[in-house]
């Protein structure tokens, strides 16, 4: 099932990360800008998406879970994004 109402539960190598979903909407957009070019990116966005749908804990692969951290380090100006970054570092370990 999903996590709390108004977040979306993504679970990173067996650690689940939370964020808001404007959050994941904005990284699910600049991940399809990017889809072209990556197949990590395309995934990623089709990942992001289909939480924003179920609102189900979605499962990333390590592959996604490096273009999702990339994307977030990128957009770190944004504080709620940074603070994701960091919880994804933290479960990749990457």
């Amino acid at each position: 099932m999903g996590g709390a109402c108004g977040v979306i539960s993504l679970d990173i190598l067996g650690r689940v990360v939370v964020a808001s979903p404007s959050v994941v909407a904005q990284l699910r957009d600049l991940a399809a800008e990017r889809a072209g070019a990556s197949l990590s990116q395309r995934d990623l966005s089709l990942a992001l998406d289909r939480a924003l749908q179920t609102r189900a804990t979605v499962v990333l692969q390590r592959g996604e879970a490096r273009a999702l951290l990339e994307l977030a380090e990128e957009q770190s100006a944004n504080a709620e994004i940074a603070t994701l970054a960091r919880a994804l570092r933290a479960a990749t370990a990457l």
